[in-house]
């Protein structure tokens, strides 16, 4: 589709209709609220924040310039806004039908309460929120920094802060529940439905479809009859359980779980990356969930899979060492909360099979060879759409063609699914 066929109705002209003035000076009334302070908007502006690599909204940075009560200086603070897609009238309509935005922008509501439960820093704080966007703290101005541009995969050393903040949200989610007296996934049960693993989501069965014809040319089962009557007639159904495990557990302790911390998607501490817990942003596909889920997509969305195989058992133990410490200090027994190690461990048997056939499907967005996603959505947008949500499984199979690596990473992902199911059987 050539982009001279592409032309889409936009719901705005440009970014200067983000915001109102009254918007602004509401947005600047709750950042000097939080630093016990008065003052009044001058001006602000909108740049676009460029840096930002997400595919799933825009990204601009809001500068509000303002006078503090009895102060003579300009002031100027920057805030991070994330937008629905706008530029792209049909990935607009496909995440307003979904709802990813609004659904994001609810969740910071929730967040703000939850990062009270402990003195560490994992997330941002939200200043506002509407359905078609949310402004929130700069994670630069706090002090912290992206991974390289480029970074594939991490080290077990840089794992370590994501999982003790998925620890620390996963704790104070049963802290809030137990101060509140109220279930979460009940209390925000409209906010926390599935948006990106259902049948009904363009995104996954797309990417299913591009999957089960990967997982045929796969070596192993290539020329085996009996392998490729499996993946046409058996691996599908064995896929349809997914379905199911994305739903909050009626056997484990559920908890808020963010559910997509790769590495775009965390943010390290400037001065101690090791020391300090990571920051975590975009909450747009966040559950009601065990905490293994989170565990899973954390460990497979960022290591090779053959590096999660080596230091898996290490892993564990880090997430599960700070899950403990961050629940005694909120003066919550694990054991109590169907969260002993037994528990935890058993749980990340059951859910084994999301976590693998995800980062199968994760793959073909997130590990693509030469920022071929990031170039289709700033130069053929049309493709863009069509790649994301309508079919993707020839552009894959060509993309593996033409570079082995990336062939090897699919095979490797899918090779652990093919274990998981078509192999675990015999």
């Amino acid at each position: 589709m050539s982009n001279d066929q592409y032309k889409p109705v936009l719901a705005r002209k440009n970014r200067t209709e983000l915001f109102t003035t009254e918007e602004c000076k509401e947005i600047l009334a709750h950042l000097l609220t939080d630093k016990n302070e008065k003052g009044h908007l001058l001006s602000f502006d909108i740049v676009p924040a460029t840096e930002h690599v997400g595919f799933l909204g825009e990204y601009y940075h809001l500068y509000l310039r303002y006078q503090l009560e009895g102060q003579k200086d300009e002031q100027t603070s920057r805030l991070f806004v994330k937008s629905v897609i706008f530029q792209n009238a049909d990935m607009e309509f496909y995440m307003e039908k979904i709802g990813l935005i609004k659904k994001e922008s609810k969740l910071y509501e929730v967040l703000n309460e939850l990062k009270k439960f402990s003195p560490h820093v994992w997330c941002a704080k939200s200043y506002f929120t509407r359905k078609d966007l949310f402004v929130m703290q700069n994670v630069e101005d706090m002090g912290y920094v992206a991974l390289p541009s480029g970074t594939r995969f991490l080290s077990e050393n840089q794992m370590g802060p994501i999982l003790k903040s998925l620890a620390t949200l996963h704790a104070s989610s049963i802290a809030y529940e137990k101060q509140k007296g109220k279930t979460i996934g009940v209390e925000l049960r409209e906010w926390l439905k599935e948006v990106s693993v259902s049948p009904d989501v363009e995104w996954y069965t797309t990417g299913l479809r591009a999957i089960l014809a990967v997982a045929a040319t796969h070596p192993c089962v290539q020329d085996d009859v009996e392998g490729q009557e499996f993946i046409a007639a058996q691996l599908p159904r064995h896929l349809d359980r997914v379905y199911y495990m994305v739903n909050p557990s009626p056997v484990h302790r559920n908890v808020f779980v963010h559910r997509d911390a790769w590495g775009a998607n965390v943010f390290y501490h400037r001065e101690q990356p090791q020391e300090k817990r990571s920051v975590l942003v975009d909450f747009q596909l966040c559950r009601y969930s065990p905490p293994a889920m989170d565990f899973h997509l954390v460990s497979y969305l960022n290591l090779e899979p053959s590096k999660r195989k080596q230091i898996i058992g290490s892993l564990i133990e880090t997430y599960y060492n700070a899950l403990v410490e961050e629940l005694q200090e909120m003066g919550v027994d694990p054991n109590q909360e169907q969260l002993s190690k037994q528990e935890f461990e058993q749980s990340l048997r059951d859910f084994e099979l999301f976590g693998v056939t995800y980062n199968c499907i994760a793959a073909t967005i997130l590990h693509l060879p030469d920022n071929y996603l990031k170039k289709l959505k700033a130069e053929r947008p049309a493709d863009f759409h069509r790649f994301c949500n309508v079919d993707r499984t020839e552009d894959v199979l060509r993309l593996m063609k033409d570079h082995p690596e990336f062939a090897d990473y699919m095979y490797e992902c899918v090779g652990d699914l093919l274990a998981l199911t078509y192999h675990k059987r015999n």
